[in-house]
C-alpha cells in the first residue's frame, strides 16, 4: 500500500508542479512549426524555410519530440504540455526508483518520497520552462540505466531492448548520443570490475547500428556526431553552471551537487573502500556525471538524475546514523510522513485539477510589443532578431517576414553565422558583415547591447518603436510618418499566444 501511495504521489506532485511553470521555452515555437508539418502532410520538413540566411538540409534531430508536441497541442491545448512535463519527470523518476528498487538498498526502503521531491525540485529549473525535448532524454537515459543495472543483476534479456528503445530515442531526440556514451561506461567499468562486459559492448554496437534507421540515412548519424563535438559555450546553457554569468543561480542544483558528493567521500573513508572493494561502473558513472554537470548547465539534469539514484542508499545510511543519535521517537517519524504527503497533496492537486492552466509570455522575456508593431504595420521583409527570439518572430510572422536564424543552429545553420549574430550585437571585429551580406528589411534589438546604440545612431536606419525591453528600425528610405501601435493589454498576448499564419497543406497522395 505505501509503494503504492509513494507512486500516485510521485505522479501527482510531478504533474502539479509543472502546471506551475507555464513559462514557454524559446525554441518551443520552432518545434511547434516542425510538429505542425509532419501532422498535416504526413511528411518530415527537410529544409528550411523561415529563414533568409543560407541553410544546409534540416537535420531535425527533435522531428519525433516536435510531432508529439504538437499533437498534444493541438488536441489538449497548452494544458496538455504542461501535463505531458509532468509525466515525462514522472516516470524519469519512477525509474530512477525502480533502479534504486532492484540495487537493493540496505539502509532503507527505496521509496521514501521527500528524496524523490528534494530531487525533483533540484532539477526543475534546469529541465526549464514549460516543456522541452531534454525530457525525453531524460526519461530514455533512466530507462537505459534501469535495463543495465538489470542485467548487472543478473537479468540480461532486457538488454535485448535497447537498440529498439535507440530507434525510438534517436527519432526524438538527438541526446541519444548520451545512451551510447552510459552503456560505453558500463562496458569499461564492468572490465575494471573482472566482470563479464561483452553483452554491453554487443549491445554497444546494436544502439549504434539503430541510429541509421532515422528519415535522414547516413547523414543524421554524422550530423549527430558532429554536433556533439560543436563548441557552445557562447550559449547560455552550454555555459558552466559556475561560470561568472551563472555564479549566482542553479543554487538547488550546487547545494544538490555539493550534498551528494559529500556523501559519497564520507562514505567511502567510513567503510574504508579500497579500490579492489569500489564498483568501478558506479564509480566511473559518478566521476563522467559530475564532469558533465559543472561544465554545462544542461546536463545537470543528468548528474541528479543519476547520482541520485546511485547514491541513495549510502545518503540514507548516513542519514540514519545522524537520526540515531538525535533518537527521534517513531511516532514522530510516522507523523513527518504523513505531513510530507498532505503537504504535496495540498500544494499539486488543486493546480493538477485547475481547468485554468494558462501559458503565458511576459514583455521582460519575449518583444511581444514590438512583434505585435510589425504586424499591425504590415512591414515586410527579412527581419534580423535575436537568436533566441527567432523561432518566436518566425511563428507569429510569417510568410510576411524571414528570421535570420534562430535557436536550431546547427540542425539548419552553418554555426559560423552565430559567431557573425555575436560579434554584431557585441560591435566585435567585422560586426557589420552581417547586414551587408544579407538583405535586412527590419531590425528587432534587444536593448541590452552595445549594438542598440550603435544603430540607433547609424545614418541608414531609424528607429520606429522602442520600449524598455527592445525596439524596431527600419532602413531610413522605409520610414514614414505615421505608425500604429500596439496594444499594452497582457491579456491580448496571451490570448492570441499561439496564433500563427503559418500553414500546411497536405501532399496530393495523402
Amino acid at each position: 500500500m505505501r509503494k503504492i501511495l509513494f507512486i500516485a504521489f510521485l505522479f501527482i506532485f510531478c504533474i502539479g508542479t509543472c502546471c506551475l511553470n507555464n513559462y514557454p521555452d524559446y525554441d518551443l515555437w520552432a518545434r511547434l512549426i516542425a510538429g505542425a508539418h509532419v501532422i498535416e502532410t504526413h511528411s518530415i520538413l527537410k529544409t528550411d524555410f523561415l529563414s533568409y540566411t543560407p541553410t544546409h538540409i534540416w537535420y531535425d534531430h527533435e522531428w519525433g519530440a516536435s510531432t508529439i508536441f504538437y499533437f498534444v497541442f493541438k488536441y489538449f491545448g497548452a494544458q496538455g504540455l504542461m501535463i505531458l512535463k509532468g509525466l515525462l519527470c514522472a516516470f524519469t523518476l519512477f525509474f530512477c526508483y525502480k533502479t534504486i528498487e532492484i540495487r537493493k538498498p540496505q539502509s532503507t526502503i527505496p521509496y521514501n518520497i521527500l528524496y524523490f521531491v528534494l530531487m525533483f525540485l533540484a532539477v526543475l529549473k534546469s529541465l526549464g520552462p514549460l516543456i522541452r525535448c531534454l525530457l525525453f532524454t531524460c526519461l530514455f537515459f533512466s530507462i537505459f540505466i534501469y535495463i543495465l543495472e538489470l542485467s548487472r543483476n543478473g537479468r540480461k534479456k532486457p538488454l535485448i531492448l535497447l537498440p529498439f528503445i535507440m530507434i525510438l530515442w534517436s527519432n526524438i531526440h538527438g541526446g541519444c548520443i548520451s545512451g551510447l556514451g552510459i552503456i560505453g561506461v558500463y562496458c569499461l567499468g564492468e572490465f575494471l570490475n573482472k566482470k563479464s562486459y561483452k553483452e554491453y559492448l554487443i549491445s554497444f554496437f546494436t544502439c549504434c547500428a539503430a541510429l541509421f534507421i532515422n528519415p535522414y540515412g547516413i547523414g543524421y548519424v554524422k550530423f549527430l556526431f558532429s554536433a556533439a563535438t560543436l563548441n557552445r559555450n557562447y550559449i547560455a546553457e552550454w555555459a558552466s553552471p559556475f561560470s561568472h554569468k551563472f555564479f549566482y543561480q542553479y543554487l538547488k542544483f550546487k547545494l544538490y551537487l555539493v550534498i551528494m558528493l559529500l556523501t559519497e567521500i564520507i562514505y567511502l573513508i567510513k567503510n574504508k573502500v579500497n579500490y579492489e572493494k569500489l564498483d568501478k561502473t558506479k564509480f566511473l558513472i559518478i566521476i563522467l556525471m559530475t564532469y558533465l554537470s559543472v561544465t554545462h548547465v544542461r546536463h545537470q539534469s543528468f548528474f541528479i538524475f543519476t547520482v541520485g539514484t546511485f547514491l541513495y542508499d549510502e545518503f540514507y545510511s548516513l542519514f540514519n546514523k545522524l537520526i540515531a543519535k538525535i533518537k527521534i521517537p517513531e511516532s514522530l517519524i510516522l507523523l513527518k510522513e504523513i505531513t510530507v504527503y498532505f503537504i504535496l497533496f495540498i500544494v499539486s492537486f488543486p493546480y493538477l485539477i485547475s481547468q485554468n492552466k494558462e501559458v503565458r509570455i511576459t514583455e521582460t522575456e519575449y518583444p511581444r510589443y514590438a512583434i505585435e508593431f510589425v504586424k499591425i504595420n504590415n512591414i515586410k521583409g527579412n527581419l534580423f532578431i535575436n537568436f533566441d527570439w527567432g523561432s518566436y518572430a518566425a511563428y507569429k510572422l510569417y510568410p510576411n517576414n524571414l528570421i535570420v536564424m534562430d535557436g536550431r543552429y546547427e540542425e539548419v545553420y552553418d554555426p559560423k553565422l552565430l559567431l557573425q549574430l555575436k560579434d554584431f550585437h557585441l560591435l566585435k571585429n567585422d560586426w557589420y558583415k552581417i547586414i551587408r551580406d544579407y538583405k535586412t528589411d527590419v531590425m528587432i534589438l534587444e536593448k541590452k547591447y552595445p549594438v542598440y546604440n550603435k544603430i540607433k545612431e547609424h545614418p541608414d536606419w531609424a528607429l520606429v518603436f522602442e520600449n524598455n525591453l527592445s525596439g524596431v528600425f527600419v532602413p531610413i528610405n522605409n520610414f514614414k510618418d505615421y505608425y500604429l501601435y500596439p496594444p499594452v493589454s497582457n491579456d491580448y498576448y496571451n490570448n492570441n499566444l499561439f496564433q500563427t499564419d503559418i500553414k500546411f497543406k497536405k501532399n496530393k497522395r495523402d
